[in-house]
């Protein structure tokens, strides 16, 4: 098990002629894609996969696991 370690996910097209990806992609990365924040990384992951441990954000849920921890 791990701690949350400030991951987000943001609902922009991998597409690299999206106007809102650019924007996000210029924000986090020089022009030639390395990072702008040191221990940040870009990466392109679809909302499905991202979605996977959604239950953990319902209510009581950390609670519940912690009574067994």
């Amino acid at each position: 098990m791990s701690s949350y370690k400030g991951q987000i996910y943001v609902d922009v097209p991998f597409d690299e002629s999206d106007p809102d990806f650019i924007k996000l992609s210029r924000f986090l990365e020089y022009p030639d894609g390395s990072c702008k924040f040191e221990g940040v990384t870009f990466c392109y992951l679809p909302l499905e996969h991202a979605m996977k441990n959604q239950h953990h954000d319902e209510p009581g849920f950390w609670d519940a696991l912690m009574e067994d921890f």
